[in-house]
Formats: C-alpha cells, structure tokens, sequence
C-alpha cells in the first residue's frame, strides 16, 4: 500500500512539473508575441509618418501636380503590393499633417533629429488602424480621449470603432466598468491586412460579395455620420413588418434639421424597381409610424446603392409627399456624386486588400 501511494504521489508531482513547464513556455511565448507586435506597431507607425513627411513637405513646396499619388501608387504596387494605393499614400499624408508633432518612436540604434524633439511619441502600442479612427474625429480634445481611453482600457480597433460609432468616447471620461474590452490578442493583430501588407505577407483571403457588402455598409455609415448635417445612425439592420413579411433595412438614421429619417439599403448588383417598390414600402411604414408619435415629422428619405464588381450606382428616393422638400433634403444630406466617389474608392480598397473575389 505503502509503495502505491508514492506512485501516486510522484505521478501528481511529475503532472505539476509539467504544468508548471507549459505555463512558462506559454508566458514565453505570448510575451514574446506581444514584443513583436509592439515592434511591428513601431515600424510601421514610423515608416508611415516619414513617408507622409516626405508627401507632405514635396505638396508644401508646390512640387507635387494633382494627379502625383496615382503616379508613385502605380511605381510603388509592383513592389510592395496593391494595398499602397493613392487612397492609401492620401491617408498617410493626413496621418503625418496631424501628427508631424507627434515623432514615432525610433530603432533604437538610430540617432536622428526627431530622437532629439523631446515630443511625445506615437505609441506603438497602438496600430496604424487606431490611430486613422482617431482621425475620425473632428476635435481634437476628443480625439486625445479617445487615445487615452484606447491605452487604458486596451480597446481592440472593433471595440474602438463601436466607441466612436456610439459617441461614446466622451461618456467614458468617468472611467467605469462599461469600458472594459478584452485585450486584443497578437493572432488577431496578425491578421491584420494593413499589417499583412506592411511586413509583405501575400493576403490569401478570397472576398466574397458578402464581405465586401458588410465592409461597404460600414463605411457608409462612417461616411453618412460624418458628412451628413446633424445625421445620427437609428438602427442597423432595422426589421420593418409589412403585411406580415419581414423586411431588413440595411441603415436607418435620423436627420434633425429635417425631422426625417433616411433609410439606406446597399444591394449587390443592379438594384430593379423590385428594390425601388420594396423601399417605398419601408418609407411609407416608417412615415405611418412616425405620424404617429409626431404629427410634424417630414416624410422619410430613401437612399439605394448598387455594388458590382465594375463599380455601381446609387439614388436618393423620395416619397409623393416629400416633393416640394427635396431641395432641402438635398441641402442636409451627400450628394450622389461624393457618395458615389467615397464608396468606389472603398470598394477598391477592400478589393485590393483581397484580390481573389468571388463571384
């Protein structure tokens, strides 16, 4: 009985040796994956804020024409891949113009003029796709917040987006237990396309028309919020019941100088009158129950955008009763063309970020 029981113990302690083996290599590891990550960051951050100063003091010197980003886009895709588009070298210049005060962090071997600025630096524990959220908002004292908000409480660029999309970085100066994320992991930064095309990793993701439609909603919404007058985001994938069929609204937001909701739907491929008679229907419900709750709301306004491989189309939609206030909807909301340019250069950057797209 004796010679069991030490069996037994030395199986238990030889179990505990080999947890306490995996746990430090574990440590290890993930340790090391998020120096590497930080690394990264750093690169990165560093090689776009150089690159947007050399953009942007050649623009300073009236030394660049207006078409020069498509020109050093088309030397610089053969090479380092299709994610370096003018879309892309126009976003790192407005990266550098915001914060040419702001040096990055250098290799450490290296002794230049910006290690001796004495400013503080981008922090590389932020990614490239953090620090182009923040560009999303207008005030800078928001902006700062955000920042702040992202370091401490460790928001993914998901949970970051979500912040800004509910206006919620402001409401977070009193720091709660609502703000809490769960860190991002160094897989999940991996993973990222701006990333993968950095370090020159070839993306192998096939898009799907699914994929581009969702990346396209949200940059409409993005976009809608931001050049939109006073334009504020109801509901996302809004359920209106119509005699007893259910009907899915991609976007519906709320416009108070106009007291009117605007209903957008992307559709892919050409949308038919089939999708015009569809969003009347969902107008004339939305009209009917505003009525309801307020006897001055204005008729509602529906926006439809065709997506295709070979670019797209979109249109405003008004209902009979909004005719005589169409100028005026027109006056609060993007026009056809912005919106029409700002979705094409979307849809391509997401292409080029996966170029086997699936039909």
């Amino acid at each position: 009985m004796e010679a069991f029981f030490q069996r037994g113990g030395k199986r238990m302690a030889y179990r505990k040796l080999i947890r306490e083996i995996v746990s430090r290599l574990q440590d290890l590891l993930l340790e090391s994956r998020r120096t590497a990550m930080t690394a990264v960051n750093a690169e990165m951050l560093r090689a776009y804020w150089e690159m947007g100063k050399v953009l942007v003091e050649a623009e300073d010197q009236g030394a660049l024409p207006g078409d020069v980003l498509e020109k050093i886009s088309g030397e610089l895709v053969p090479e380092f891949g299709k994610a370096f588009t003018a879309r892309k070298l126009s976003a790192i210049k407005e990266f550098y113009r915001e914060y040419a005060h702001r040096p990055p962090l250098i290799r450490f071997h290296e002794r230049n003029e910006l290690a001796e600025t004495g400013l503080p630096p981008l922090n590389p524990r932020l990614s490239w796709t953090h620090y182009r959220l923040f560009l999303t908002l207008e005030d800078e004292g928001e902006r700062k917040a955000a920042e702040r908000m992202t370091l401490e409480e460790r928001w993914s660029v998901e949970e970051l987006e979500r912040r800004i999309r509910e206006g919620a970085s402001a409401e977070c100066e009193e720091k709660d237990d609502s703000c809490q994320d769960e860190p991002s992991h160094p897989e999940d930064f991996a993973s990222d396309p701006h990333v993968r095309a950095f370090i020159g990793v070839p993306q192998k993701q096939r898009l799907t028309e699914t994929v581009l439609e969702r990346a396209l909603i949200d940059h409409l919404q993005k976009f809608l919020l931001e050049k939109g007058r006073d334009l504020y985001l109801v509901d996302r994938q809004r359920k209106t019941t119509i005699d007893g069929e259910d009907i899915y609204t991609d976007l519906l937001f709320y416009s108070r100088p106009l007291h009117a909701f605007l209903a957008a739907e992307l559709v892919c491929g050409e949308f038919s009158e089939e999708d015009e008679r569809r969003m009347e229907r969902v107008l004339r419900k939305i009209m009917e129950d505003g009525k309801v709750v307020d006897e001055t709301e204005n008729p509602p306004a529906g926006l439809l955008l065709s997506v295709r491989r070979e670019g797209g189309r979109m249109e405003y939609l008004f209902l009979p009763e909004a005719e005589a206030l169409k100028d005026r909807y027109r006056f609060f909301l993007p026009a056809e063309d912005d919106l029409a340019a700002e979705l094409e250069g979307e849809r391509e950057e997401v292409i080029n970020r996966y170029p086997f797209l699936e039909e």
